[in-house]
């Protein structure tokens, strides 16, 4: 167990790191933690950055400053976070996390830009910069703390499995990458090299770029809608197929808010069982992935027909052609349905590739209708093509 493993316990007071309660407080913990250290990083470098008239030093003091200002973002979305939902946001502001991560990487790109364009000139017209011992030794310390300050966030960002704290680390880390820059162009400008200065300056600039960009992509797919991870995928299939009547499941959808899961997905469930069994399956599924996953879940019934022969004779032709297919990976829901006027095979199919969501120029959609068509003439024959937002 590290040293932040033991913050994070004693911090909990004998509740779960992850509990609604304990989470926002650990997050808003390292945002006064950064805010603190940086404030006082800022002042020093920017003292030093003036006396000894070097824009690389003084670039990596306001590099300093914008941390204090993303951590101020972690500390409001943290606890904006916190706030339940209302009738204008029922589904709480847990994704106001995200908002709080892109502003940080808004603010990297801006004050990199900023920088990069200052110490341009600086590197034109280079300015002598006094560098003594004493000064490299100062560097030297503030890139240790900003390392130890970086650990200290990605640690806890991990333990709380927080985005805004990792890209908070990200924030750290630059700032003491950027301060090895620093301690070149100070070192260079001792050996008569002042243009060093503008270059560190630069140097220092185009890594707080790289981290607007590195930081802000996650947020901005969150907020457009990221997919699952397979690992979460697998996880709720394994746990719905693991309740007793459940034969197969499909057409999984997952909204994420923040850390809160919304879930759907449609079971499969034997059509002799009485709709009232059926009924307390589906609840049996909900009531597990609500605990499992503290998520909130609907659960739909297909009911299938499991001794039907000509369902079983279906089952094999579009199993055997799916098998050498290289465009259909899966197929589910298959039904014949029967009445006096009409005659009809429905099911859906999971494409291999994400652009392939029509039938039209989909030549094995064609030839699988061909082939069904043999066995079942004067059927209807309807094969809808999974969403790219669903998982089977």
């Amino acid at each position: 167990m590290n040293y932040v493993e033991k913050i994070s316990r004693r911090f909990a007071k004998g509740m779960a790191i992850d509990d609604s309660q304990v989470r926002p407080k650990l997050g808003q913990l390292e945002g006064w933690v950064s805010i603190t250290v940086n404030l006082i990083l800022f002042v020093s470098k920017l003292l030093v950055g003036l006396w000894i008239n070097s824009i690389a030093v003084v670039a990596d003091a306001f590099h300093s400053f914008s941390d204090v200002w993303t951590s101020v973002v972690v500390v409001l979305g943290y606890r904006l976070a916190t706030k339940p939902g209302d009738q204008k946001h029922p589904y709480g502001h847990e994704r106001i996390e995200y908002i709080a991560t892109l502003i940080i990487a808004i603010l990297l790109a801006v004050v990199g830009f900023e920088f990069v364009r200052e110490a341009f000139n600086r590197f034109r017209n280079p300015v002598p910069v006094a560098s003594t011992p004493i000064i490299w030794i100062f560097v030297i310390a503030t890139i240790v703390i900003k390392w130890w300050l970086g650990d200290f966030s990605n640690k806890l960002g991990k333990i709380i499995k927080s985005d805004t704290l990792k890209a908070d680390a990200f924030h750290h880390y630059s700032d003491a990458f950027s301060s090895v820059f620093v301690l070149l162009a100070v070192v260079g400008s001792a050996f008569n090299y002042p243009a060093l200065d503008g270059i560190g300056g630069i140097l220092v600039g185009l890594i707080l770029i790289y981290g607007g960009y590195a930081v802000g992509k996650n947020p901005i797919d969150m907020l457009i809608g990221k997919p699952p991870e397979p690992e979460l995928i697998h996880k709720i299939q394994q746990l719905v197929l693991g309740v007793t009547g459940v034969v197969n499941s499909h057409d999984l959808v997952v909204h994420s808010y923040g850390e809160q899961k919304f879930i759907s997905i449609h079971i499969e469930v034997d059509q002799k069982k009485s709709m009232t069994r059926a009924h307390e399956i589906s609840d049996a599924v909900e009531e597990l992935l609500n605990r499992e996953l503290q998520a909130h879940s609907v659960v739909h019934v297909d009911p299938v027909d499991l001794e039907n022969p000509a369902l079983q004779r279906l089952h094999r032709i579009i199993q055997d052609f799916i098998a050498g297919s290289s465009t259909i990976q899966a197929y589910h829901d298959l039904r014949i349905i029967q009445t006096k006027d009409r005659r009809r095979i429905l099911f859906d199919i999971v494409a291999t590739k994400p652009n392939i969501r029509r039938p039209a120029g989909f030549q094995e959609y064609r030839a699988l209708k061909d082939l069904i068509r043999r066995d079942f003439q004067n059927y209807e024959i309807d094969i809808q093509i999974d969403q790219l937002y669903t998982y089977s």
